[in-house]
């Protein structure tokens, strides 16, 4: 009869000590693994055929590398004519993956840094199996000198077909990061918040340290967002509720694309509607009471047009 999962591991040991003392070692360790079910690594190619179809599966799942918090992932990213694995873009500006099977090389590496200038990156990631020293030690040095956070991330696979992400380099962390975000957070919404720039957003919502947030009327399942990045602030309308589609194409006729730019985005998670307003974001703090007074503007101009209409 084949032994099962119930046999104890104190059991299953004095197996391998039995089987060991008989000359056969390599049979006592398999023995006691395959009882066990121990997880062993194995090469990122027995999970994935190419590194496209890695990378299909990583956009999907891009918190597992805790880099920050990135949305609307585009995989084979058209760069001049070349093409990045992942691009995307969130609260934490934008984001370049590249990943490769197997040791990290050069030539991934000289490929993320040109993608990663060429798409004015806020974060930059190299994921691969393995790294050499010199390239460790050569991304230390990219962090020290850009203002783009270089990450290189090990990816491990075990035979359970699970992945695990550890991060071999990233950028230095400023003492206290947490209480740093929490008081620019504050900084630069409570004007608007306290009612400085109008009475609309008085007393809205602050969302984490990128958003505040404006219900449109009990009942509407409309909510207008304020949303900044280090780059770039715009103005979100998120349509929740049912047949959210069959609202959001309603809403727009309000907003011929004569008058507005905007960029619609539909994902089963998701309907919403965005309208940029300025190429400038929390890193332009000279210019931080323009970029308010855009934010407020614009979200009023579309509250207002949904409310009277």
């Amino acid at each position: 009869m084949a032994k099962t999962h119930d046999e104890n591991f104190s059991q299953l040991l004095e197996k391998a000590k039995t089987i060991a003392q008989q000359g056969k070692k390599t049979d006592a360790i398999r023995s006691v693994l395959k009882h066990m079910n121990i997880q062993q690594r194995i090469p990122l190619s027995d999970i994935y055929k190419r590194e496209e179809d890695f990378s299909a599966d990583l956009a999907e799942n891009l918190n597992a590398l805790r880099v920050g918090r990135f949305e609307d992932p585009e995989t084979e990213s058209n760069v001049g004519t070349r093409r990045a694995d992942i691009v995307a873009v969130g609260e934490d500006g934008r984001l370049v993956v590249e990943n490769q099977f197997k040791k990290a090389d050069w030539h991934h590496w000289g490929r993320l840094e040109a993608y990663a200038r060429s798409k004015e990156a806020d974060v930059a990631v190299l994921v691969a199996e393995e790294f050499e020293a010199l390239m460790i030690a050569t991304c230390r040095l990219r962090n020290e000198e850009s203002p783009i956070d270089w990450y290189l991330i090990q990816v491990q696979a075990n035979s359970h077909k699970e992945l695990s992400f550890d991060h071999v380099v990233g950028p230095a962390i400023d003492i206290q990061p947490e209480r740093k975000a929490e008081a620019a957070e504050s900084e630069f919404w409570a004007p608007i918040h306290n009612g400085e720039f109008g009475e609309l957003f008085l007393g809205a919502r602050i969302w984490t340290d990128s958003w505040m947030v404006k219900p449109i009327r009990r009942g509407m399942s409309i909510d207008v967002w304020l949303h900044l990045t280090k780059k770039e602030c715009d103005v979100q309308l998120y349509f929740n509720g049912k047949n959210p589609s069959e609202r959001r194409d309603k809403v727009m006729t309000l907003f011929p694309k004569s008058d507005y730019t905007y960029e619609n985005t539909n994902t089963p998670k998701q309907i919403k509607v965005t309208f940029p307003v300025l190429d400038k974001g929390k890193n332009d703090r000279d210019d931080w009471d323009e970029i308010r007074e855009a934010l407020v503007t614009r979200g009023a101009d579309i509250y207002n047009k949904i409310i009277e209409n």
